[in-house]
C-alpha cells in the first residue's frame, strides 16, 4: 500500500471514528435527559436502547422525544424523519405573512398588514370595500412609545394592538415568535438549560399568541373597530420618523 493511499485510509477510519463516539455521547446524553426529566417513566419504560445505524434514534431515545414533544414544546421534524440530529430543531410559530400571498388573506389580516406596512390610496380603497367600512387615512410612522401609553388609556381589546404589531413585524422578544425560516436557530443543544429556557419561552409565545388571536378576533366581529384602531393609530403619529419607530 502506497503512503497516499495509507494516509487517506488512516484519516477515513479517524472520521469514522469521531463520528462514532460523537453518536455515542449523545445517544447517552438524550438518555441522561430523559433520566433527569422524567425518572419515574424511564425506570418504567421496557423501550430499547438499541439503534439500527449511528443516525437513528433507538426506541427509549423517541419516548423522551414524545414526551417533550407532548408537554414541553413540539418537535415535529424529529419524530416524522426519525433521524438524528446534534440540536434541538425550533419551528417558527410566528406569523409568515411577510412571504404569503397578499390578495389570500382575509380582510382584517390586509388591514393589519397595511396599517403596519403602508399601502398606496387606491389599495387602501380597495380594503375600505372588502370590510364595508371608511377608514380615516393612516400616519406612515408612529411612535411606539406613545401607542403603548396610549393604549394604558382606553378599554377593551384595542389594547392588545401593540402585541399584534409584534407579532406582524416579529418584535415580541420571544424566540419562538420572532425566529423564521430565514433565520433559524441552530445551536440549540442537547442540555437542561437550553431545554428549560426552550420550554419557558413556548409558554410565554402561547400567552402571547393567544392575545393576538383575541385581537384578531375583535377586529372580525365588528370591521368598525379597524376605524377605532387607524384613530388610536394617528393619535401616536410622529413627526420625526427619522428618529424613532419607524411603523410603516
Amino acid at each position: 500500500m502506497d503512503k497516499t493511499k495509507f494516509e487517506w485510509l488512516a484519516a477515513r477510519t479517524a472520521d469514522q471514528a469521531v463520528e462514532y463516539l460523537e453518536a455515542i455521547q449523545q445517544r447517552a446524553t438524550m438518555l441522561q435527559l430523559y433520566q433527569y426529566y422524567y425518572p419515574d417513566e424511564y425506570q418504567q419504560s421496557k423501550a430499547s436502547i438499541q439503534v439500527t445505524s449511528l443516525e437513528t434514534y433507538s426506541e427509549k431515545e423517541l419516548e423522551f422525544l414524545t414526551l417533550l414533544d407532548e408537554q414541553f414544546f413540539p418537535l415535529p421534524l424529529l419524530l416524522a424523519e426519525s433521524e438524528r440530529i446534534s440540536y434541538i430543531p425550533v419551528e417558527p410559530l410566528g406569523t409568515s405573512w411577510y412571504y404569503d400571498n397578499f390578495e389570500e388573506l382575509g380582510a382584517t389580516e390586509k388591514f393589519l398588514m397595511s396599517l403596519i406596512h403602508g399601502l398606496e390610496n387606491d389599495p387602501w380603497n380597495e380594503l375600505e370595500e372588502e370590510l364595508g367600512q371608511d377608514l380615516p387615512p393612516a400616519v406612515s410612522y408612529i411612535n411606539y412609545q406613545k401607542l403603548n401609553q396610549a393604549v394604558k388609556k382606553v378599554r377593551g381589546k384595542i389594547t392588545l394592538l401593540p402585541t399584534a404589531i409584534d407579532m406582524l413585524t416579529q418584535s415580541t422578544g420571544n424566540l419562538w415568535l420572532d425566529i423564521s425560516y430565514e433565520n433559524d436557530i441552530v445551536d440549540a443543544h442537547w442540555t437542561v438549560e437550553v431545554i428549560d429556557t426552550l420550554r419557558e419561552a413556548y409558554t410565554e409565545a402561547q400567552t402571547i399568541m393567544q392575545k393576538y388571536r383575541e385581537f384578531i378576533e375583535w377586529l372580525e366581529q365588528d370591521t368598525a373597530n379597524c376605524i377605532k384602531v387607524v384613530k388610536l393609530w394617528n393619535r401616536c403619529k410622529e413627526p420625526n420618523p427619522e428618529t424613532h419607530y419607524l411603523a410603516a
